[in-house]
């Protein structure tokens, strides 16, 4: 095997994993608290050279709770929906980027019994109407089911801006902020708990990845990203804390996930204005070894040195 400063999935395995996914979210007039789990099995079955051959199969999607009926109904669609996409068989390369889905035609199939049954919950809700229009529109177009893939919970989770670049890595990147109403430019930190490649086999690592803005807020964000809430509020006094941070606990020499924790926050206001997400991934076979705990951070790269070119995207 060779060993290198990336993760990377290096072996088969099939292991099972739970996304707990909770929400806090405040736009002035609107006040929105749910948690969502959702069960994957996830198989990975061929390694190469420039890709890996996976099978991730969705066992399950409940809402706990919630504190709107909206969001209750958004659910429900979201359930039903879902069931276009709980088998996937892809290609994907080695950052978990997806480079084919060879399972188009089985997904293309599920369509028009999933759109028959998410009419039955859109009655007198437009929003939920467009949504199905649109997917109307995907599903003629394979490469629009491609992007619709990639979108998909259980790989962002998985494999995050963790798998596939030399670490330590410091690099800039073009992204939304959380409410995902403005472009912004991130600063993006990836950093492991061991130089990598770890001298000894001695199972899992933790990896480290923090984003937040490169330079200051500008008048132009706070026009794009709140001019929804100016009339409820004056954005010309918002002064907004935004800032990503992800955890996981990877074997090395498997690239299997132990767990992963990411907390995403864009706060303008701690009363009436923000979005607050936290994702926790965790596999059901537990803690394989415990991270080194002996070895301080690694440092991260100088703003002069070579910066390693990531497809990043909030969300």
């Amino acid at each position: 095997m060779v060993r290198d400063a990336k993760i990377l999935i290096r072996k088969p395995f099939n292991e099972q994993y739970t996304i707990t996914i909770d929400t806090r979210v405040n736009g002035v007039n609107v006040d929105i608290t749910s948690t969502v789990q959702l069960r994957y099995d996830f198989q990975v079955l061929n390694i190469s050279d420039n890709s890996v051959e996976v099978r991730l199969l969705q066992l399950d999607n409940v809402l706990l709770q919630a504190n709107n009926p909206m969001v209750r109904e958004v659910a429900q669609v979201s359930q039903v929906f879902g069931r276009m996409y709980n088998e996937l068989h892809l290609l994907l390369d080695e950052k978990g980027s997806v480079l084919r889905v060879l399972n188009t035609d089985l997904i293309l199939s599920k369509w028009k019994q999933t759109k028959a049954e998410m009419e039955k919950f859109v009655a007198g809700n437009d929003d939920l109407k467009q949504a199905i229009i649109l997917n109307d529109e995907i599903f003629t177009n394979p490469e629009k089911i491609k992007a619709a893939v990639q979108a998909n919970e259980f790989l962002r989770a998985y494999f995050g801006q963790a798998f596939g670049i030399p670490l330590p890595s410091k690099t800039s990147l073009q992204g939304t902020n959380i409410f995902n109403t403005a472009n912004l430019e991130w600063s993006l930190l990836v950093s492991s708990s061991v130089p990598l490649p770890p001298v000894n086999s001695f199972g899992a690592i933790s990896i480290t990845t923090q984003a937040e803005p490169k330079s200051g807020l500008t008048s132009q964000f706070y026009n794009a990203a709140y001019s929804q809430f100016a009339n409820a509020i004056d954005i010309t006094k918002l002064n907004t804390k935004l800032i990503q941070q992800e955890t996981r606990i990877i074997d090395y020499e498997t690239g299997r996930l132990q767990e992963a924790e990411i907390s995403k926050e864009e706060i303008a206001d701690e009363k009436r204005l923000y979005n607050k997400l936290k994702y926790t991934l965790k596999s059901d076979s537990g803690i394989f070894i415990k991270p080194e705990e002996k070895y301080s951070q690694t440092s991260v790269l100088a703003d002069d040195e070579p910066k390693p070119v990531t497809n990043f995207r909030f969300f």
